[in-house]
């Protein structure tokens, strides 16, 4: 009795100083007490008589008994330690857990008394107190470590310890408070990350509870969490206090692992049947939703039975639990896209995981009453290939991550160096917390893992809609070619013989291109599948011309190979189909944008000539005769708004060609003959607007003779705007008489002849010295 009185004297002489040191001796003596008197009190309560044989009477007013004495110090101490929390920041972390612990002891040891539940309760104290120091945050969302230790420490001082042995009548009484304090603090703790929170935590909970004798006989902690579990199954319950259910369907999975009642097998159906029904409004939504916490806390629980259990009646197997299995799997699968920090279970965990899922899925498909929950499962397997996708195209830094991560791994002449080089050298530099996915090697780790888990999903789902399964799967290629394994390549090669047997009798209508074909998933596959789309189905021309459009100077070389190869037919072989005024205008800007920084001068040339050459060598142009006037006239004004645009992105380029110029021509320079002289030094090859304004006048040169003359109008512009800049003039004119005076009709050359001897006197080349006319070179 007397070391109880030295620690009651040691607890009540507790200051703000004494929560909050970090002096061990200090620390060690206050826990020595605490810990001390929760043994006594722990005592008290498993020897109180049971309440069928009458109730344990505390009286309060009773100064005598002993157990009263100890009660209202105990009962002092802890309200001590309230008013000091209420003065302070934060209390150390330790001494939070054994405050918390005698406040939920007092309330159990207060319900042993028949009046004990009309008091108000520590619990209601503990719902208002300040965390303690080092409190699991969002911020630290990563610390698997900090959250387990946080989760079991609490269960044993809220509910393990306080509720061991006590009396049936005063345990039904107490768990309520308790469960309630408990909910109520897991819900702090995982505020802003719940599902990282769950997938750290909720594995290790239950392993904890289950090999914890205190609980795991005690059905009357498990009814009380049932009961807790019914309020909390509807569906607005799931949207506003997501946490909470997410938790309790944990520990009710938890307690029952060994033995599961009909009852709890039916409150987990129920639950997940709620929760399914809210997923199919959203297939899959975003981690910060309120339904994913709850989905992935029934999703563990079920692959946690499978991978753990030996018992397969305690197992969920319905379609629900199928559901919930996967939208698990395909959220672990993707948390590096939350933070690269989260990794919550090693590969071999994982590996079973993905097994148990993809036996279930197959058992899913196999069962024709589960077309809903089917299309439901191919659904959300699509949108989370969408997110990753979406997630490399957030912002350049993640873009140029996921292109390194594929070079280190692929050909190096897959990639296009100079579009890479400049994507790499921003203006400004990103600075990031370090959380994001952009490590080459942890990104292709990321990409294998997920095409690994999701590739076998889709071939089994191919048997439900197998277009839909192989665009999924297309979108993927990238990933595919990246695991470079051969078990990798076996879904898709299953799933394209499929679909290519489809093709010979006729083309599914459900295809999509644009959401099949992604820019970095153009493969040989999708290649030759958008081909015959092409020829075969009409109405998805469109969608196909987008796609090829996408991949235009593209970082990697195949798809902005077969972007260029694939508008060329459509040029060239099928304007029957396609109208050039569809794809000319388009494929110009693109490529004049594109120029010089990701377009080369010979790319330039090449697409220009597959421009210009449709246009010209069209039958409105060569046989105007035949053609309907209307298609002429059109064809016409495309060839001048092609030229034009041409002449515009020349004198862009020009004009900031002659600004770098005159930095580098010294200032101190007097304006005579050494300045234009110095200049010309400085400009000794030709320049990139050069090359295009000679490209202009090629083009201008090959004009059929009927619009020969508009064209030579509007290739004139270039000349008019650089009238005044003797030094460019000259360059121009130069290009242009090269152009013209080789490899020319002879109509076309006496025609050229007469425009040059205009174009030599409206636009005359003067020097600084003298203002004499050049004379004309034809």
């Amino acid at each position: 009795m007397e070391e109880i009185v030295t620690s009651l004297d040691v607890l009540n002489e507790v200051t703000c100083e004494n929560l909050t040191t970090e002096n061990h001796v200090e620390q060690v003596k206050i826990v020595q007490a605490m810990t001390q008197l929760l043994g006594c009190l722990h005592r008290q309560i498993a020897t109180s008589p049971l309440c069928t044989e009458g109730p344990y009477r505390i009286d309060e007013e009773d100064n005598t008994s002993i157990e009263v004495a100890t009660f209202k110090k105990l009962s002092q101490v802890f309200y001590h330690w309230h008013k000091l929390q209420q003065k302070m920041e934060a209390i150390n972390w330790r001494l939070w857990m054994l405050w918390t612990e005698l406040g939920c002891s007092l309330d159990v040891l207060r319900c042993c008394k028949a009046e004990g539940d009309k008091k108000e309760s520590y619990a209601t104290l503990l719902l208002t107190s300040r965390p303690p120091h080092d409190f699991p945050t969002s911020k630290t969302h990563y610390n698997k470590e900090k959250q387990m230790i946080y989760s079991r420490e609490l269960w044993d001082a809220v509910v393990a310890k306080p509720l061991y042995e006590a009396p049936a009548g005063a345990f039904s009484r107490a768990a309520p408070r308790l469960l309630e304090v408990f909910l109520y603090w897991m819900s702090t703790a995982m505020h802003g990350y719940e599902l990282a929170f769950i997938f750290n935590v909720a594995t290790p909970l239950r392993e904890y509870i289950h090999s914890s004798s205190k609980v795991t006989n005690s059905p009357l902690l498990t009814n009380a969490w049932l009961k807790c579990g019914d309020s909390k199954r509807s569906a607005a319950t799931i949207t506003s206090s997501a946490a909470s259910v997410a938790v309790t369907a944990v520990i009710v999975s938890a307690l029952t692992f060994s033995c599961r009642p009909q009852k709890v097998v039916e409150y987990l159906e129920l639950l997940s049947a709620a929760t399914v029904n809210e997923l199919s409004r959203r297939p899959y939504p975003q981690p910060n939703s309120p339904v994913a916490g709850v989905a992935i806390a029934l999703g563990l629980a079920n692959l946690d039975d499978a991978r753990l259990s030996s018992n397969p009646a305690a197992q969920l197997q319905s379609g629900n639990a199928t559901i919930l299995s996967q939208f698990t799997l395909l959220r672990l699968l993707s948390l590096p896209l939350m933070s690269i920090h989260l990794k919550p279970f090693d590969d071999a965990t994982t590996s079973e995981y993905q097994m148990e899922v993809h036996q279930r899925v197959k058992t899913l498909v196999a069962d024709p009453s589960h077309c809903v929950l089917q299309e439901q499962s191919l659904r959300m397997t699509e949108l989370c290939i969408e997110e990753m996708i979406g997630y490399f195209n957030t912002s350049l830094e993640t873009y140029v991550g996921l292109m390194q991560a594929m070079q280190s791994v692929l050909p190096r002449d897959l990639f296009r160096q100079k579009v890479l080089l400049q994507l790499q050298s921003p203006g400004t530099p990103v600075v990031h917390d370090g959380s994001l996915l952009v490590s080459a090697p942890e990104v292709v780790d990321f990409v294998r893992k997920i095409y690994e888990g999701i590739a076998p999903m889709l071939k089994v789902l191919s048997s439900c809609n197998l277009v839909r399964s192989f665009v999924a799967l297309s979108r993927l290629e990238f990933a595919r070619k990246a695991s470079m394994s051969p078990s990798a390549n076996a879904a898709m090669e299953a799933v394209t013989e499929q679909l290519e047997q489809a093709l010979e009798h006729g083309i599914p209508p459900e295809i999509d291109i644009i959401a099949g074909c992604h820019a970095l998933a153009v493969g040989l596959v999708i290649q030759r599948r958008l081909r015959v789309l092409l020829f075969q189905c009409t109405p998805l021309i469109n969608d196909a011309l987008s796609v090829a459009f996408s991949v235009l100077y593209n970082v990697s070389e195949p798809a902005d190979a077969f972007g260029h190869r694939f508008i060329g037919v459509c040029l060239s072989h099928l304007t029957q189909s396609i109208p050039l005024q569809t794809v000319v205008p388009h494929y110009l800007r693109l490529t004049l944008a594109a120029y010089p920084a990701n377009a080369s001068s010979q790319a330039l040339t090449k697409a220009c000539g597959v421009i210009f050459g449709s246009l010209y060598f069209s039958e409105a142009l060569t046989m105007p005769a035949r053609s309907d006037k209307t298609i002429v006239e059109t064809t016409r004004r495309l060839v001048l708004w092609a030229i034009r645009k041409c002449c515009e992105r020349s004198t862009d380029i020009l004009v900031e060609e002659e600004k770098e110029v005159d930095i580098l021509v010294p200032t101190e320079i007097v304006k005579d003959s050494t300045k234009e002289d110095s200049k010309e030094t400085v400009v000794s090859r030709e320049t990139d607007g050069l090359y295009l304004a000679g490209l202009v006048f090629e083009l201008m040169k090959m004009a059929p003779m009927i619009i020969l003359g508009a064209v030579s109008m509007e290739a004139e512009r270039l000349l008019y705007h650089w009238k005044k800049k003797p030094r460019v003039l000259r360059e121009l004119k130069s290009a242009l008489f090269a152009r013209i005076s080789q490899d020319c009709e002879a109509e076309k050359r006496a025609w050229f002849a007469t425009w040059y001897i205009y174009i030599d006197k409206v636009y005359p080349v003067e020097t600084s010295c003298s203002k004499r006319m050049v004379p004309s070179r034809l």
